[in-house]
């Protein structure tokens, strides 16, 4: 009896078979790849379309700005221009919507800043009134320069409407025998009155030569309501009413 080999047995395989497996598992990955480049190709389409419709949007109005000659104004019911049209001021004044939210902020130089806030006031004798009872001359005022309101002359006084700092000065010119003259300046506000600053001269006893001006300055905080006041200790007394020699003043600082 034959003895049979085992490569007799075993079935044999056509030789162009054994490939087969591979070339579809290359198919299979060269469709995924193809299928991978069409959706990134359309992505890329759609975001450049949504590009090109944004920049049309952005021209025309663009457009429509330069018809108008500017972009619409804050305050009048009309909504803020887009961010990219907005300077670091309009963007205070807008909120996230785009809508108004509160008026814009004026911007002042600092020259324009002293000058909106600064008072000053430059007065002049018009005549005198002497007291005799409490032995005092108190000199009426009247304005040479006012800036602000923060200042007003009334007659015999000085009424200050905006507190703050304030440079004083005054100055007397007597023209009298009397052994000594002097002025004083008071405050009267805040429930209580006060001597600001007073100055006191001699004078000669000829009357040729009988001529001394009294000039005192200080700087002072003053409040709204404050009167401030220019008396004379001395009833009847003799003054220049020239508005180079007799003066008072203030200015805020």
């Amino acid at each position: 009896m034959l003895a049979s080999s085992p490569s007799s047995i075993a079935p044999r395989v056509p030789p162009g078979h054994m490939g087969a497996p591979a070339r579809e598992l290359a198919l299979s990955v060269a469709l995924w790849l193809s299928w991978g480049a069409a959706l990134g190709a359309l992505a890329c389409a759609m975001a450049l379309l949504t590009q090109q419709a944004e920049l049309q949007a952005l021209r025309r109005e663009v457009s429509g700005l330069r018809r108008t000659g500017g972009p619409p104004r804050k305050g009048n019911g009309q909504p803020c221009q887009s961010l990219r049209e907005q300077s670091p001021e309009d963007l205070e004044g807008c909120g996230e919507n785009g809508e108004p939210t509160r008026r814009r902020r004026a911007l002042l130089t600092p020259k324009q800043k002293k000058q909106h806030s600064s008072s000053a006031l430059h007065l002049v004798p018009v005549n005198t009134t002497s007291k005799e009872d409490s032995d005092v001359t108190e000199v009426m005022w009247q304005p040479a320069l006012r800036r602000g309101r923060g200042l007003e002359a009334r007659g015999y006084v000085v009424r200050v409407w905006d507190s703050g700092i304030y440079l004083l000065y005054s100055q007397v010119l007597f023209h009298d025998v009397t052994f000594t003259m002097g002025q004083v300046v008071s405050r009267k506000g805040q429930g209580r009155e006060e001597t600001l600053f007073r100055c006191i001269r001699s004078m000669p006893s000829n009357p040729d030569r009988a001529y001394s001006s009294c000039y005192s300055a200080g700087v002072f905080r003053l409040h709204r309501g404050d009167i401030l006041s220019v008396i004379i200790p001395r009833a009847g007394a003799k003054l220049s009413l020239s508005p180079h020699g007799t003066f008072l003043g203030l200015v805020k600082l």
